[in-house]
């Protein structure tokens, strides 16, 4: 699952575009958890990638689809994922699924830091201990999971600075004795930190609302990120040294918002080896356009500095596809195979 997906989101969608996971200890690829997709392409033709790349109609087909590679020595499915629609339009695609836990535990492990807790993060997922895990400041933890503005705004002072949000599973077999033996693992490793893992926020019933909605969707009738009005955002790829100098960097360089406007979320990625940091900018009718330069303005200074945006949109394209030409060339010649006319999704990217 991505991190609170609206309801009536398409699933695909959020596959094709790499949005970011929740349980990275399971993700061995930034495509995970797609596997085959089929696609109509702009010459018309119908292509279909991995092990679903045989003759024939696809309900003919004797393939698992759950090979990703191919057809042939190409990886076509890291050619299409992320190109928002400029290559084929997705018809259908395969993913991978993992077991539901029998039992579970969730964890917050509170920090002023966020170094401190990108560290911890890194360190549990190199021993692959939690299920969910992923860093949120307290804006985004308070917006994100309160009924309304209102509560949002008393929560946040509540909070600590940074928290981090992990879960532990028992499945099937020994549950229990799974449980106890990852327990001692988690507090082990806090404890290298000097940090404690806790079941309970001290906010009421925060706790429980987190708890239900981290496996679930979005089903509130208003997105938490449109509650003043609009949003800016902004994701990029870093490093795990680089995930909060960047985000600082980024703190610092929106201008006249203050914190209380700003949401983060850290989420480790493909186990724990980069971090993807989510950056939302709420803003009123009257505040768009400073909040639009403002995001631009970060996102050049994020970029000097070396984040890396993998899923550059609107006038963050120019910016990525400006700065590798030879790239930028080759993706160019290689549209004009699979849509010669142009008439996929003209504009976006840098077609």
């Amino acid at each position: 699952m991505p991190f609170l997906p609206r309801a009536n989101k398409s699933v695909l969608t959020a596959a094709l575009e790499r949005e970011a996971v929740l349980i990275p200890k399971y993700q061995y690829d930034y495509t995970d958890p797609l596997l085959n997709l089929e696609l109509v392409l702009g010459t018309g033709d119908v292509f279909r990638t991995g092990s679903a790349a045989g003759p024939g109609p696809a309900e003919e087909l004797k393939s698992d689809m759950v090979t990703p590679w191919g057809p042939g020595s190409i990886d076509y499915l890291r050619f299409f994922s992320g190109a928002q629609g400029t290559m084929g339009f997705a018809t259908w695609g395969t993913l991978k699924v993992e077991l539901q836990p029998t039992m579970t535990e969730l964890y917050f492990v509170e920090s002023s830091e966020l170094s401190e807790l990108c560290s911890l993060a890194a360190q549990l997922l190199k021993y692959r201990i939690p299920e969910e895990c992923f860093i949120i400041n307290a804006s985004g933890l308070a917006e994100a999971f309160s009924d309304g503005a209102l509560e949002a705004g008393d929560v946040r002072h509540k909070l600590a600075p940074w928290t981090m949000i992990c879960r532990i599973a028992g499945f099937d077999r020994y549950p229990e004795e799974r449980l106890e033996i990852y327990r001692g693992y988690l507090f082990e490793q806090c404890g290298h930190f000097g940090l404690k893992p806790i079941r309970e926020l001290s906010v009421t019933n925060l706790t429980a609302r987190i708890d239900s909605m981290l496996g679930d969707c979005d089903r509130r009738t208003e997105s938490w990120k449109l509650r003043r009005g609009g949003t800016k955002e902004i994701d990029f790829l870093v490093p795990v040294s680089a995930a909060a100098k960047l985000t600082k960097s980024f703190a610092a360089s929106i201008g006249g918002f203050n914190d209380s406007n700003m949401s983060v979320i850290v989420l480790p990625q493909v186990q724990g080896r980069a971090f993807r940091v989510e950056c939302s900018l709420s803003h009123t009718a009257d505040s768009e356009n400073e909040a639009g330069a403002a995001i631009e303005t970060a996102a050049c200074e994020l970029a000097a500095a070396g984040a890396y945006f993998d899923r550059p949109y609107g006038k963050l394209s120019g910016l990525v596809y400006g700065a590798d030409p030879a790239s930028t060339e080759t993706l160019r010649g290689l549209k004009n195979i699979f849509d010669p006319d142009g008439i996929l999704n003209p504009g976006k990217l840098c077609f």
